[in-house]
């Protein structure tokens, strides 16, 4: 089972691949992980969430998640849209300013990828990229 529990895209009824079963023992493994609320390829699906899997509407509710770096334990850290935060090695935070081992990296349209030395110096990026949206399922990395 991956970091967080059983709650993951993975196991969600919206991914195509469960034909609309949550928890499916027998996945269509020949097809993509593709979410069908938000039409977006989940590629990790096992270390990707919403808060949709709580709950059987079809309105999409708040961001997709990704696992972030390991930071005692994994904490979940929203997409950038459709665009989902990458596992880097060393790089120099667009936050701190300061170089790191691993980090995280999300990639731009016009420019280079924004680096980020940790799962909280992306949120805080991420919060001023989207503001009036909400990440509660980012909630403890702001509280440690």
């Amino acid at each position: 089972m991956p970091n967080g529990g059983p709650d993951n895209c993975g196991t969600c009824g919206f991914n195509r691949r469960n034909l609309g079963i949550w928890r499916n023992p027998l996945p269509a493994e020949g097809q993509p992980p593709f979410c069908e609320i938000r039409g977006v390829f989940v590629i990790a699906d096992h270390w990707t969430y919403c808060q949709k899997w709580h709950t059987p509407s079809r309105e999409p509710v708040g961001p997709l998640y990704a696992s972030g770096i390991y930071d005692a334990g994994y904490h979940r850290i929203p997409w950038h849209g459709s665009v989902e935060p990458e596992e880097i090695g060393p790089g120099n935070c667009a936050e701190c300013h300061r170089p790191f081992a691993d980090g995280l990296q999300i990639p731009m349209v016009e420019g280079a990828p924004l680096q980020f030395c940790s799962n909280l110096h992306y949120l805080e990026w991420w919060k001023r990229e989207h503001p009036g949206e909400s990440a509660p399922m980012s909630a403890g990395i702001l509280a440690s």
